[in-house]
This record gives C-alpha cells, structure tokens and sequence, in this order.
C-alpha cells in the first residue's frame, strides 16, 4: 500500500522532520510505504512583504539583508549550515515525494501531523482535506496551534475549514483544544493521539547514536534568541552546577557551544544532557522520550504545550513569573507515571491508526 502525508515538509525544523519520519516509519512497520506530498501552501494572510521570505527570488534580498543586519554574521552562518544538514536528512530518509496532483490515486492520505490547521499564513486547502488523491483521507496528530475560533470566523473560513474537516474518515488530534475547535465546527468527537515523536519513541535511534559531548552540560532548546530574557537565569543555574550551556539547533548568543546537528544527533544531544530547558513543543516530547529534567517556558503555543504537560502529568515544569530554574528543578519528575502515560498513550493512538487503515 502507498499513502501520502500532507504536513510541513519543507520547513527548516528538526520537530517538523521528526514527527515526518516517525510516521513514515510507523507506516513503515504496518507494511506501508508512505512519504510527504509536495503542494504550495497559501500565504494570503501573511503582509506582503513577509510572503517574500519564503520565495527565493529577487524580492526575498531584503528579508535575508535584514536578517544578517539583525542576527549578525554567527547566526546567519549557522543557519545556512543548518537548511544544509537538515535538507541532506530530508533527502537521506526518503521523506518526500511527489507533487500531490501527480502521484496518482494512493491507498490513503494522512493530514497531519503537526500545525496543519494553523491559519495565520492563509488557507491551504490540502491541509483540509481537499482535492486529495484518495477516497481514504483522514487526521493523524491535526493541531491548529495559534488559531482560534474567533479566527476561523474573523478570516471567513468557518464554511472552508468545516466541510473538510466533516469530510475526513476521522480526525485524530494531538491536543485538547484543537478537539474543542473541531468539535465545535462539524459536531464531531476527535480522538486524542500523541505526536508521532512519541508515537514512534526512536529507542533504536537513541541507543545508537554517539554522544556528541563530552563534558556535563544542559541542554537550551528554543528558536534562534528568543530566550534573551531569560539568559541570566539559565547562565546562573549552569554555573551553579558545572554545566555548560549547549544549543543544538538553534542559535543562542550567549551559549557555550552552539552545535548545529541533524534530527537523529538532536535525541543524542537531548539523551546525554543534564537538564533541559526550552519553549517549544517538540523540546518537550524529545525530553519526555529520552527521560531528561526539563524546564519549560510557555509561550504563544500555551495551548498545546500546556495540553502536553497536563497529558503527561508534568505541569510543575513551568518556570517564569518568579519560578526560577532552580525552583522548577528542585522539584522531581514521576518517571513511573510519564512512561505509563507514554505506554498507554501509544497503545490507543496505534489503535487509532489501524482502525483508519482497514476502513
């Protein structure tokens, strides 16, 4: 069987790509061959002038100027190295094929997973549901991250994201809130899945993968500056404990060591850390399945994020509005009941899976 997977494939993220090859290899071990169908997506709601950065073309020069004015020579060099490793990964994997309207009829398409149902860029109808080719189209980790009802209605979509939504042979989302939303559109009951990363679990991967470091460090896993207020804090707690500040990924100024890695070497770097501290989703899913300490941020994605915690029972992780690191990581984490929620959470959302693949 062959089936088409419709998420962000092309974006420059390791959590994107990851999620990516832990459902093609799921479907793998089902005896499926899957892989990401290419579309264009829809930048109508995006201003104008931001629609430039995500064409390589003439107009896009003056993002990319501003870019390195702003970031600086480090940061930009280090992203360029960065859509160089993670595309060869793309690539290596076997993750994309081809442009959804010329792969012919498949056995079935996955929408998901991932923020496929985020509007902030414009609606993309594929991410929907619509004009897919196959008669078996259904949800697997569907998230819609930021948006709102308030926004399906402000930007006139509800009559769009509603009829394919009710269209699908069912819908597996990865969060409360976004069930709430789907709910409230079609009259439908989601069902709760858990992100692929967690779904697929990379034990082997894991096990397999040197260590990149050598000497005790902590983990800061967070997009490239975005954690500036909160670098005396992290600095004060690593000094504290010998550490050194590691940033895979991401570029951080002030890090010890920025370390650009490809999504496999990202787990290995999460797996010998000390601790983890972050703001971003999949942060958290990588220090949920390689059993690191974490603290976390909460951001715009409070949403999911907070849904994650509250799934895994791991809400005393939050640190900011006077918790400090060191509050967070005074307080322990029950590994016992994080793995049985991981247990018991793979088990109903591979149910899941199979009941949508013998439909």
């Amino acid at each position: 069987m062959r089936y088409g997977i419709i998420t962000h494939y092309d974006v420059h993220n390791h959590g994107a790509l990851l999620q990516l090859n832990g459902l093609k290899q799921v479907f793998k071990g089902l005896g499926i061959e899957a892989f990401a169908l290419q579309f264009d997506k829809n930048y109508d709601f995006m201003d104008r002038e931001l629609r430039a950065k995500y064409k390589i073309d003439i107009n896009s020069i003056g993002i990319y100027i501003r870019f390195l004015l702003e970031r600086g020579i480090g940061c930009t060099w280090f992203n360029y190295v960065k859509k160089g490793k993670l595309d060869r990964f793309r690539k290596e994997a076997e993750l994309i094929g081809g442009y959804y309207t010329e792969c012919g009829e498949l056995d079935g398409v996955v929408v998901g997973s991932d923020e496929v149902f985020a509007l902030h860029t414009g609606p993309t109808p594929v991410f929907f549901g619509h004009a897919l080719p196959s008669k078996k189209v259904f949800v697997y980790g569907g998230c819609f991250g930021p948006t709102t009802i308030e926004d399906v209605d402000r930007w006139h979509c509800r009559a769009f994201v509603e009829s394919g939504l009710s269209s699908m042979c069912g819908l597996g989302m990865r969060d409360q809130n976004s069930i709430c939303i789907a709910k409230e559109l079609t009259g439908r009951q989601s069902e709760l899945v858990c992100d692929p990363v967690i779904l697929y679990g990379y034990e082997k991967e894991i096990e397999d993968d040197p260590k990149l470091i050598g000497e005790p460090y902590m983990v800061v896993y967070s997009y490239d500056n975005k954690f500036d207020e909160f670098a005396e804090d992290i600095k004060k707690y690593a000094l504290k404990k010998g550490l050194k500040i590691v940033s895979p990924g991401f570029f951080q100024k002030w890090a010890d060591v920025n370390v650009n890695v490809d999504p496999i070497e990202l787990l290995s770097c999460f797996k010998g850390a000390d601790c983890v501290v972050t703001n971003t989703f999949h942060g958290c899913v990588i220090s949920l399945i390689t059993g690191r300490d974490m603290a976390v941020k909460l951001r715009d994605n409070a949403n999911k994020l907070l849904n994650l915690m509250q799934e895994y029972e791991i809400t005393n992780r939050v640190f900011g509005d006077g918790k400090t690191l060191a509050d967070v990581f005074s307080q322990k984490i029950d590994w016992n009941v994080v793995k049985q929620q991981i247990a018991e959470r793979r088990d109903a959302s591979m149910d899941y899976l199979k009941r949508m693949i013998n439909l």
